[in-house]
């Protein structure tokens, strides 16, 4: 008896590993080989609640932005949108967003802070952030 549940579970398993499906790709994969660099920071103030915000360019996420973190994204050069969204219950809460203009030579830095309402403003490059190798 025991060959024969062997033999059913080992045909079971090769049938079922023909209809895997791979992983899909990351979102922050399409934002990882393009020429210029966008640094976007989630600047820790009073009014934020900690809320993880979903970051998108151009309307494609990008990913996540915790407070107090930021993403590295490496984008083609020229005009963009970058702005976002904050899931919730019931559906989700978009965050105003700002259009940037990037190029090969120049990080582009993105601040995202929470004052009288959220909102993503370009900032002012500082000296001490390093860009990532890639």
């Amino acid at each position: 008896m025991f060959p024969r549940f062997t033999l059913l579970t080992l045909t079971g398993t090769l049938l079922l590993t023909g209809c895997a499906t791979p992983p899909a790709a990351s979102p922050a994969d399409d934002f990882a080989t393009g020429s210029s660099v966008i640094n976007v920071f989630h600047q820790v103030t009073p009014a934020d609640d900690g809320s993880t915000v979903i970051l998108t360019v151009d309307g494609k996420e990008a990913g996540k932005l915790k407070k107090g973190e930021r993403q590295w994204l490496r984008v083609n050069p020229g005009k963009h949108q970058i702005a976002g969204y904050v899931p919730t219950l019931l559906g989700r809460v978009s965050i105003q967003g700002v259009e940037v203009t990037t190029n090969e030579q120049d990080v582009t830095h993105v601040e995202y802070l929470v004052k009288d309402k959220p909102l993503f403003k370009q900032a002012v490059r500082q000296e001490e952030e390093k860009t990532p190798q890639g």
